[in-house]
């Protein structure tokens, strides 16, 4: 028997591993733990263009549940920590994690990693093996459930599973499932299955390879009632759980325009059988993203959360790296957006006094800071470029009804605007080049983009984002040319072929040459909140192949 382990605060409980039993991502392994080790995971993750490297070491994976609110004072069981993606998140927000782990190298990697915890224990060994003699606040299942069919013993080994787990919930305990939904849109759009590699895979019910098997959201459904489960709550991680930026539920589905996710293929290459965007928005239009999501993380035990969308902006640099969540109580919505970390405390606290007076027809949300977070009203309504959507095959009629929205709401009283003079904050945000006798607006919300401005039914325009507010000059013409830029790229799969983005500029009469100062101030703002994004390095090759029937 092999003796316990502590690797700094943290303990590795051998007193049930068996070595015969193990899974691994292969060599990449090794470099992994010495690279845990010596401290060098940040390194290796921004050297790196391994898919492995990427989804044991990137934090977004802390995105799938950095909003989820855990009580502080709870005990968690982590089945399946493998690396220790998640085991670091779960550190900072319970009490005691206790992680079961099959392998004792990845055991090792998560200890390594986070030796600084001391709440944190490694128990090795299979799950059905393993005894535990407490019960706890909060049971995770991520990435795990679809290999019960190799561990667990019985006929339905994903069943007996979710009974199992019951045993160590308290009465009021939540268990948390993430999982890859097999009619997910991308396996029909060309993805290989994750487990077996397999195109189709999951969609032909793994009659050719099925180890490791997921389901449909009704299957999901079905065997959660036959393991006792009474409630549970269903949340959408876009563009997946591995990866995810956005959390969506059947509160908040996304709605046309939001989804784009063409070429963010990091684990294999893949060819597109239909365009992404395409089919993504008819499926938000028709209320159908639930069946065809990606993955689900899936909230099993009374009193499911208030959560009804969150959005973390992980990929920037740490002073403005953001958590945005929609709550709603008892029919009530409102919007905090807080910090993920301290260095971002400022960004965020600023966002609650600055001044908002943009001289538009354009409402402005009053918030207030509430234990550090900003705190907003959240408006019902339709987005504009959501507004946009029906008009997408009709190039006149959609130009036409931008040129009406700029006209309505977008075009300020010449009384407001004053000249601009470059000034420091301008140099320091924006770069060195500007544009002769530009106009602005004496505060400058940059991030007017037609999705941050949401009609009421009636006919009220609200600003829902107010980040980026700048109360030096900053050439107006600016934000129209990044609201219509953003706009172009979100609809360009329809519009391309009928016009360009050149020419789609020169509908709204934008000089050719203002526009290249414009993109070197985009440019430059995206690297000072942005930096480096080192997801790119790990993008592989992907094309789109078009069907056509004569």
């Amino acid at each position: 028997m092999i003796e316990d382990k502590k690797i700094g605060q943290v303990i590795l409980d051998y007193r049930f591993y068996n070595p015969e039993l193990h899974y691994s991502d292969g060599e990449i392994e090794k470099v992994l733990l010495h690279a845990a080790a010596e401290n060098q995971m940040e390194e290796l993750l921004y050297s790196s263009n391994d898919w492995a490297v990427l989804y044991h070491c990137s934090d977004i994976r802390e995105n799938l549940l950095e909003w989820y609110p855990f009580k502080k004072e709870s005990k968690l069981l982590e089945i399946g920590s493998g690396c220790g993606a998640l085991t670091g998140l779960f550190s900072r927000k319970v009490a005691s994690v206790t992680c079961l782990e099959l392998s004792e190298r990845r055991s090792l990697i998560n200890a390594y990693r986070h030796k600084d915890c001391d709440n944190i224990k490694i128990m090795l060994g299979n799950f059905q093996n393993i005894r535990i003699d407490e019960k706890f606040d909060y049971i995770t299942l991520i990435g795990v459930w679809e290999y019960a069919g190799y561990y667990i013993n019985g006929k339905e080994p994903y069943l007996e599973m979710l009974k199992g787990l019951k045993q160590y919930l308290k009465d009021d305990g939540k268990l948390l499932i993430a999982i890859e939904n097999k009619m997910g849109l991308k396996y029909w759009n060309g993805a290989p299955e994750d487990h077996t590699g397999l195109i189709y895979g999951g969609l032909n019910d793994y009659v050719d390879k099925g180890d490791a098997r997921t389901f449909s959201k009704q299957e999901i459904e079905m065997m959660l009632v036959a393991a006792g489960w009474k409630q549970w709550k269903f949340y959408y991680p876009m563009p997946d759980y591995k990866l995810p930026d956005t959390i969506y539920t059947d509160d908040k589905l996304p709605e046309p325009g939001e989804l784009r996710n063409y070429r963010k293929d990091y684990n294999a290459s893949r060819v597109y059988n239909f365009y992404d965007a395409v089919v993504s928005d008819q499926l938000c239009a028709d209320g159908m993203v639930a069946y065809f999501a990606n993955s689900f993380l899936v909230e099993c035990g009374s009193e499911t959360t208030d959560v009804i969308f969150a959005k973390c902006n992980r990929i920037r640099n740490e002073q403005f790296r953001t958590l945005t969540i929609i709550r709603e109580k008892e029919g009530l919505r409102f919007v905090q957006k807080g910090a993920l970390n301290s260095q971002a405390q400022r960004h965020i606290c600023q966002a609650g006094i600055k001044n908002k007076d943009y001289g538009l027809d354009v409402h402005v949300l009053e918030g207030c800071i509430q234990d550090g977070v900003y705190v907003t009203d959240y408006i019902f309504g339709q987005g504009l470029d959501v507004y946009l959507y029906p008009y997408r095959n009709d190039k006149e009629e959609f130009i036409r009804k931008i040129r009406e929205i700029i006209q309505n709401y977008l075009m300020p009283d010449k009384e407001c605007m004053i000249d601009f003079c470059m000034t420091e904050d301008y140099r320091l945000i924006f770069g060195e080049k500007y544009i002769e006798g530009a106009k602005c607006l004496k505060v400058t919300n940059i991030d007017m983009i037609f999705s941050n401005l949401r009609m009421t039914k009636e006919g009220e325009v609200f600003c829902i984002d107010d980040e980026w507010v700048f109360a030096f000059p900053v050439p107006y013409e600016f934000v129209l040319w990044k609201a219509l830029s953003d706009l172009y790229s979100k609809y360009m799969i329809y519009l391309k072929k009928r016009i360009s983005r050149e020419q789609f500029f020169k509908e709204f009469d934008m000089d050719e040459k203002n526009i290249k100062v414009y993109e070197h101030m985009n440019r430059t703002f995206y690297n000072n909140v942005i930096g480096k994004d080192y997801t790119e390095n790990y993008q592989k090759p992907s094309m789109t192949y078009n069907l056509r029937f004569t």
